[in-house]
Formats: C-alpha cells, structure tokens, sequence
C-alpha cells in the first residue's frame, strides 16, 4: 500500500520558485494541520478536500523576508471558505450567502448618489465572483488573504454598486468633468515639445502606464480605482480595509510613484532614449496621469 503524502509535501509541490522561502518555515506539517482545524471548524458543513485547500494557498503565495511571520497572519479560514466557493461547492455558496452577504451590503449605504437596489446589486455581485466566465477561475479565487475576506467582498460590493451607477447614466457628468480636464491639458499646452511628444507617443505612453498597472497587486488596483474612478473618499475605503484614511492616503501615493516608475521602466526598454529625452517624456507622462488612469482603469481586466 502506498504511502499517503503529508499536507506539507502537497503544500509545497504547488509552491512557485519565487515563494520557496516557505519550504524553509520550521513545524510546517503542524502549521498546516493547524489550518485544516481552523478553516473546518469555522465552516463545518463546507467538505473542501485538503488538496484543493493547500493547492489553492500555496499558489497565491507571494515571496517574504519573514515567511514563518507570513504564514501564521493568513486568514486560512476565509481562505478556504473562498477556495470553496471557487470550486462551486453549494454549502460553501450558503456560508457566504448566510454568514458575509449581509454584513457587506452594510457598506452600500456609504455609495455616493444613492438609489441602489440592494438585492439587484448583491445578485451582480454573486454573478461577478462565483460564476466562471470564459473557462477562466470565478473572481473570487481571486481573494488571496491579504485582508479579511469580508473586507475584500465589501470593496467588491462597492465597486458592483458603482458600474451600475455607470451603467444607469449617473456616472456622466464625472466622465464629462475627465474629458474637459483632458481637453484642457491641450489647450494649455504652449510647451512645443512636450505637445509633439505627447502626440508621437501617445500608443506607447497608454501601453507603459498599462503596463505599470498590470503589475500592481490587485489591493493596490482596487485602491486606485476606488479612489480614481469611483470617487470613493479615503475614510470609506478605509473602513472597507479596517484602516485609517492616512494609511490609504499613504497606499494611493506610493501606487501613484511605483506605476510612474514602471511607465519610466518600460518607456526606457521601449524607445531606448537618451536621459534628456526620457525626463522630457516623464514629464508628459506625469502631467497626463490622472487623465490616463481614469481611461485605464475603467476597462475590463
């Protein structure tokens, strides 16, 4: 008979080569048997098999300096009540309907311009999270336990709230306001030379900043469009994260630098340019840069 394989062989063959500090971390079988004793006794009518459970951590694991520290803060039980739901299991579908559903439909009270129908922007939001689309995994797998799970449904509830608004035609007047900002910048342009290089570069500028937001962390691009796009103030998506607005402010200002650093990365690669040259773009682009966000982030994916 062959040997049945310990949770932390399953847990670390599914690990990628950039999170293998945790095949380092000590009295990680009992750390992981630990997990499936939280995460059961929180949903015990939820029967993930523990494969599906280590799998679905191990692969959402980012790289750490203090991957022991990292371990221990994860929010496994709402982890695994997500992984669950991604797998389309119908208890784990009641849990979420019967335990977090409510408490998050609290925050559409804190939607600007109001007139939302709760239970037609709850049913987008189930549709949105737990529905798989085009053969890809449903949204909510993914969660990966960088907050509570009740948190990162809030944002997503928010958000669900917001397209409809959009969809309903209360967002026009915003989108009006970004465009005459737009317009504006033109007119404004006397500088020659950083109008003809906003106009050679236009394609590569949007493809650079496109870029850059690709490679934020998906809490980074939620906090950037909440704020951005949706208008949302920083006390509301803090209290969507459990944190103080000056901590938002701080996330939404470090987001803004790190996407105008890859911008600067990519154009560099891209249009190999002289130093002189590539401030002068820099300068476009960051002259440009709530306009293009406000493009960018509007777009699906």
């Amino acid at each position: 008979m062959s040997k049945q394989p310990s949770r932390s062989h399953l847990f670390l063959q599914h690990l990628s080569p950039q999170a293998r500090c945790y095949a380092e971390v000590p009295g990680l079988e009992a750390l992981l048997d630990s997990w499936l004793s939280i995460a059961r006794q929180a949903w015990p009518d939820v029967m993930l098999p523990e494969e599906d459970f280590l799998r679905h951590v191990a692969t959402r694991l980012s790289p750490s300096d203090e991957p022991a520290a990292t371990l221990a803060a994860l929010p496994v039980a709402d982890l695994y009540l997500a992984c669950a739901c991604a797998r389309g299991l119908p208890t784990a579908h009641a849990a979420l309907e019967r335990q977090l559903l409510p408490r998050v439909a609290s925050a559409l009270t804190r939607v600007r311009g109001g007139g939302l129908d709760t239970a037609e922007v709850l049913q987008q939001l189930r549709q949105r999270l737990l529905v798989p689309q085009g053969g890809a995994e449903p949204r909510i797998a993914e969660y990966q336990g960088t907050g509570p799970l009740a948190a990162w449904l809030r944002a997503a509830v928010v958000r669900t709230a917001f397209n409809l608004q959009r969809a309903e035609g209360r967002r026009a007047r915003a989108e009006e306001d970004a465009e005459a900002e737009g317009s504006a910048w033109v007119e404004r342009g006397a500088d020659v030379e950083l109008d003809y290089l906003r106009r050679r570069h236009q394609q590569d500028f949007r493809e650079a900043l496109a870029g850059a937001l690709a490679s934020l962390s998906p809490r980074e691009r939620t906090v950037l469009r909440l704020h951005v796009v949706e208008g949302v103030s920083l006390e509301r998506i803090g209290a969507m994260y459990q944190t103080h607005k000056s901590t938002v402010s701080r996330w939404i200002s470090q987001t803004r630098q790190t996407v105008l650093e890859g911008a600067r990365e990519r154009l560099a690669e891209r249009l190999q340019l002289s130093a002189d040259e590539l401030r002068s773009l820099m300068r476009v682009v960051h002259s440009q840069l709530d306009v293009s966000l406000l493009g960018l982030l509007r777009e699906p994916g």
